[in-house]
């Protein structure tokens, strides 16, 4: 017969192959190794917003020119100079593409969006669009313009965002919580079950028959039986029961606040 107790207590006796204590110090580490990342990101981003503005508006432009996406674009011309019920032969919504056509209002339109100050260095103070049909080369240069004058604009934002200082998130304390709940159970059992059955049963049988009244004989005959049946059945059964409930749980609670650090000196 099995023994579900033995079997509970040999789970019991394993409860290190859980390896408990090794989840506990990983989620420490992890824990701390994500307040540190997000540390380092404030920092970085931090040291990123002071190199781009030591950077002089040229500097800047040059810088990051190239990295204006034309979805950016595509809103700076549509802003000035819409297509309106119609568009242009990839879709645009605008009127800058090639064989498309300028009207002089149109230009000054464009041109004014374009703009940048003088301290930018570019020509012209990058009015490029000129009123008349557009070619692939002119298409380039409003292209080009486009990205000159949004790069302006990054840098602008930037500058207001240093009058504004920089928020950063600051770690307070933190609770770190893990629970093991290790439960072993085992059972046994036996069961026997018998049963007798006796039936007893009696039968008689009688027979009798005569002649005619001048028969010399009287003929008659009789007989008995006795039947005894007996059926005897028996049922054992044995069993054992034994089973492990395991739970591993881990909770991480932070609290932080918001810290306001200014930037800009004056």
């Amino acid at each position: 017969m099995a023994d579900g107790g033995n079997a509970a207590m040999s789970y019991g006796a394993r409860l290190d192959e859980i390896k408990f204590p090794e989840f506990t110090t990983k989620l420490v580490a992890d824990t701390f190794d994500a307040l540190i990342a997000a540390d380092l990101r404030q920092q970085q981003a931090f040291i990123e917003l002071v190199q781009a503005l030591g950077k002089s508006l040229k500097d800047y432009i040059n810088d990051t020119k190239d990295d204006i996406g034309p979805q950016e674009i595509a809103q700076l011309f549509t802003a000035a100079v819409p297509l309106i019920g119609s568009t242009g032969p990839n879709g645009e919504s605008n009127k800058v593409f090639s064989g498309g056509t300028l009207s002089a209002a149109e230009a000054k339109s464009l041109n004014d969006a374009l703009a940048v100050e003088p301290a930018a260095a570019v020509t012209d103070d990058n009015k490029v669009a000129k009123a008349g049909a557009l070619d692939a080369t002119g298409v380039t240069k409003l292209l080009d313009a486009a990205a000159i004058r949004i790069a302006a604009n990054k840098y602008t934002l930037l500058k207001e965002m240093v009058k504004l200082g920089l928020l950063r998130l600051v770690v307070d304390k933190g609770v770190i919580e893990t629970k093991l709940n290790f439960h072993s159970y085992g059972s046994d059992y036996f069961r026997t079950n018998s049963s007798l059955t006796r039936r007893a049963a009696f039968d008689a049988r009688a027979s009798a028959s005569s002649g005619k009244l001048v028969s010399l004989w009287v003929n008659a005959s009789a007989s008995t039986s006795f039947n005894t049946v007996t059926v005897s059945t028996s049922t054992t059964s044995a069993g054992s029961n034994s089973g492990v409930d395991i739970q591993i749980m881990g909770g991480v609670r932070i609290e932080f606040h918001t810290d306001y650090l200014p930037l800009a000196q004056n």
